[in-house]
């Protein structure tokens, strides 16, 4: 079983965090996960309060560690000394992946020094003056880091997540209560080839990487 960790702190985007935390309850026996943060309750954007379940600094033995967003949220949490400082990640060794603005997050800990990486569009001019290759797409995925920018895109990290650890099979699992009535013939071939496209980016950028070498 995986542990897996989701990073919260105070004015967080509510659907970025609800959505992904529901879709991954769909499953009890894959993957157990975890609400980090640094205090015990930590309150969204609309005023939703929500239990820790640890410490931000426990994100750094996880299998995998997913950041959620917040337009009010992540600019104070990259100011605050003690968030950014727990955090030591290993993406040889864990799998990483932010939603919308929480990639600004992975930005500062560097771990997008190189790569390509995705937002929210409208955070888009911010993650670039950054210095990150932001990419106009829903998910992009560079090695076992994994970035979505838009709030419905938690169907696609979660969806990639799915795929890394057990095979489409686990994906369509946890996804398939939440497709609209009617509608599966649109939506599942849109995460899958969303999925798709941004692994195979990866591979590609790595196989480009190695010719160059």
């Amino acid at each position: 079983m995986y542990d897996i960790s989701i990073v919260l702190f105070d004015e967080f985007t509510d659907i970025d965090f609800f959505l992904m935390r529901d879709i991954l309850g769909r499953t009890q026996s894959d993957w157990h996960v975890r609400v980090l943060g640094t205090k015990a309750f930590h309150t969204s954007t609309l005023g939703l309060t929500v239990p820790t379940d640890g410490h931000v600094s426990e994100a750094n033995s996880a299998d995998v560690v997913l950041f959620t967003s917040g337009y009010k949220g992540v600019p104070a949490a990259l100011e605050d000394e003690a968030f950014m400082t727990a955090l030591s990640l290993n993406p040889d060794k864990q799998l990483i992946g932010s939603m919308c603005a929480g990639s600004f997050i992975l930005s500062k800990l560097g771990l997008l020094d190189g790569i390509k990486a995705t937002t929210h569009p409208d955070a888009k001019p911010g993650l670039v003056s950054m210095g990150v290759d932001v990419q106009d797409k829903p998910l992009v995925v560079e090695g076992n880091i994994a970035t979505a920018g838009g709030c419905l895109s938690a169907l696609y990290l979660t969806g990639w997540l799915a795929e890394r650890l057990y095979g489409e099979s686990k994906r369509r699992e946890i996804h398939r209560q939440l497709i609209p009535a009617g509608q599966a013939e649109i939506f599942e071939p849109l995460i899958k080839a969303a999925i798709a496209d941004a692994v195979e980016s990866t591979v590609k950028s790595a196989v480009e990487g190695a010719k160059q070498r």
